[in-house]
């Protein structure tokens, strides 16, 4: 009979019952270590540009943490800049980042990328400390500037670094109606373009006041977001209100797998939403958009498979979902908008202008063209292929109805598929179809 002998001595039983249990505990401890936590009533500060909330989110191990901001207003002159790890929390509706009153002067010499010193016509209203914005035509987003106010002098800013903006050859001119402004994104992750990388941020349960009142414009740009997430991943913003923004509500530029969820974007100067500039896999999902100047959720340039998904988009002065497919083939793709409510919205209820495969589904789009009423559809396909519009319902709840067409296809648009919709109650018919090779079927509503 063999034996089978171990390779070597064999330990007792109890003893490695408890050399395996000391073991256990050590991995979980090793794991579980506790997250760094800063309340940011230890670090208020009137003084300070953010009121001391920046200095608690510095404040934090290079692993990041959980910074808790009581209830209370808090005025900001400066953006609060995330990291990797970070999660920033208020109180709900009872903690408020607000801004106070624009200053804004013109340019009075060329100014260019590095240059630490702007020239201005008048620096009333500006303090040190403050973040401020220059412009000029054709020199906006990416390309904008931005920075911090060292020191006010009668007839220029004296800058704490040099003037950060997208392209450092930039120029901005007087002749171009070159102007700084005291605009910032109210939050962003550490770049405010596509620098330095970060991931697993969080933002919840506050209010972002933009004191549209005091902050007449009428500038605007997508950088200066209330939120604007730029080369961020797996980050989460959530029970997020954010009224009277200087421009758009939450901007999400580049990254991958982000979440906005149930957020309030209202009477802001543009857009409420903005998934932009090659993000990857978002989700959009159980927000509200409310009489914003833009649109509800805009699409922006080389975006894919983003999910829009259970919001609601009404009384947006354009249209409810605008700017899919971002007017070319070879931009956005993959995306799907799907059980949306798209009402009372001045332009189409969704906009798809240009892209490709692209899924448009049981989507409601009742009363919108409020605009210009008869000139916009529930839902536009504009010099787009391959989408697929399905399974939704486009009409009017009104005594007059104001969209043109239920679906209206346009332009080049071809190859696309349109099936199974309920287009009854629009002033002109039901679905247009431009395209040779688009298919229709099914749809319920007057045709042509």
């Amino acid at each position: 009979m063999k034996r089978c002998w171990p390779l070597g001595p064999v330990m007792p039983a109890r003893t490695a019952w408890r050399s395996l249990l000391f073991l256990t505990l050590a991995a979980r401890l090793a794991v579980a270590q506790p997250q760094a936590v800063r309340d940011v009533a230890g670090f208020y500060s009137p003084q300070s540009p953010t009121c001391g909330i920046q200095e608690a989110i510095d404040d934090l191990p290079p692993s990041g943490g959980l910074v808790t901001i009581p209830p209370g207003t808090y005025l900001l002159r400066r953006g609060l800049a995330l990291r990797s790890g970070v999660t920033l929390r208020g109180s709900g509706t009872a903690t408020v980042l607000t801004r106070g009153s624009q200053a804004d002067a013109v340019l009075i010499q060329a100014v260019k990328g590095s240059s630490s010193v702007i020239p201005v016509d008048s620096s009333d209203g500006f303090r040190p400390g403050d973040e401020v914005v220059v412009f000029a035509d054709g020199v906006q987003g990416w390309y904008a500037g931005h920075a911090l106010i060292a020191e006010v002098e009668p007839d220029r800013l004296v800058l704490a670094q040099a003037l950060h903006p997208g392209r450092p050859d930039g120029i901005f001119q007087p002749d171009k109606n070159a102007v700084v402004v005291n605009y910032f994104a109210a939050i962003r992750g550490p770049s405010m373009f596509f620098g330095e990388p970060a991931e697993d941020i969080t933002i919840s349960e506050l209010t972002i006041d933009g004191n549209l009142d005091e902050n007449p414009g009428p500038w605007h740009d997508f950088t200066l977001a209330a939120i604007h997430l730029a080369n961020v991943s797996d980050a989460l913003v959530r029970h997020v209100t954010v009224r009277e923004w200087i421009a758009d509500g939450i901007g999400v530029q580049s990254g991958r797998d982000n979440r906005v969820e149930s957020c309030l974007v209202e009477r802001c100067r543009f857009h409420g939403f903005h998934p932009g500039t090659s993000l990857r896999g978002a989700v959009f999902s159980g927000n509200i958009a409310r009489e914003n100047g833009g649109d509800g959720l805009y699409f922006c340039c080389i975006v894919t498979g983003i999910t829009v998904n259970g919001n609601l988009f009404h009384g947006n002065k354009r249209s409810g979902i605008g700017g899919l497919g971002f007017g070319c083939d070879s931009s956005d793709s993959f995306n799907v908008v799907t059980n949306n409510v798209c009402r009372d919205n001045g332009h189409w209820g969704i906009e798809v202008t240009g892209g490709r495969n692209n899924l448009v589904s049981a989507n409601v789009c009742i009363d919108n063209s409020r605009g210009q009423p008869g000139r916009y559809s529930g839902i536009g396909v504009i010099d787009s292929h391959g989408t697929l519009v399905s399974g939704n319902r486009c009409g009017s709840d009104s005594e007059e109805p104001t969209q043109k067409f239920g679906i209206e296809e346009i332009g080049s648009s071809d190859g696309n598929v349109i099936a199974n919709n309920l287009c009854q109650g629009n002033r002109e018919g039901g679905v247009r179809k431009a395209g040779r090779d688009t298919a229709t079927s099914a749809d319920l509503g007057t045709s042509r």
